[in-house]
């Protein structure tokens, strides 16, 4: 199936780098005006700070600031999150992963990639249950390849139910929880977190950053 193929592209050029994701307070995304198509990465912001007060700008957005005058000192910094509004879902990731949106007659698949740690949000236009998908991509791994079992998470104000899968590649063990979502409409979908495990088959320390991130800003509408 197309939506695993990718999974397993992504598996193979994944690098054995962490990656430290600073963390910050939260800002509040709802207060700007960011409008995107389903193909759309999701905007940086910009953080000016000047006598001792922060504004943030969305990247490409006209916003003023009174309280800056002629001869003022400013610093400007990148704001270390991005918010991907996509599939009636909403959660923060690093800025520093890629993008990349498929848009089929068969799925709608949006990735987000690191370097250890990839998230996959994916709405199967036929919807498909959380255990055919995985056993999918059993198939495609090889079932001597993998181990699963059932697993259920909250994440935020959500509770989750899915899959944790286990493979081992060419000697490479990667983990990829597969999570069943149902938005507000009664619609289906999944939510893939995809991580490369250290040489002691521990959690990245990516994976560990990124998801806290995740578990303090997701969100089903």
């Amino acid at each position: 199936m197309r939506k695993t193929s990718i999974i397993i592209t992504s598996l193979l050029s994944m690098l054995c780098i962490s990656c430290d994701q600073k963390q910050e307070s939260k800002i509040k995304f709802k207060d700007f005006e960011i409008s995107l198509s389903k193909d759309e990465e999701p905007p940086l912001i910009f953080g000016i700070s000047s006598e001792g007060k922060t504004q943030y700008f969305v990247e490409n957005q006209t916003r003023k600031w009174n309280l800056l005058t002629k001869n003022s000192d400013i610093t400007i910094r990148v704001y270390d999150w991005k918010l991907f509004p996509h599939n009636n879902i909403e959660f923060e990731y690093p800025r520093t992963y890629s993008f990349e949106a498929d848009l089929s007659i068969i799925n709608d698949i949006w990735t987000l990639s690191g370097n250890d740690f990839t998230i996959m949000v994916i709405r199967p236009i036929i919807e498909t249950e959380v255990k055919e998908y995985v056993d999918d991509m059993i198939t495609e791994f090889g079932p001597s390849n993998c181990t699963k079992q059932e697993i259920s998470k909250r994440i935020n104000n959500s509770k989750l139910n899915g899959i944790k899968l286990s493979v081992n590649l060419a000697g490479i063990d990667i983990e990829l929880d597969v999570f069943e979502i149902i938005d507000k409409n009664g619609k289906k979908s999944f939510i893939v977190f995809q991580d490369s495990l250290t040489d002691s088959k521990e959690n990245s320390k990516e994976s560990i950053n990124t998801m806290k991130r995740i578990e303090q800003t997701f969100k089903i509408n």
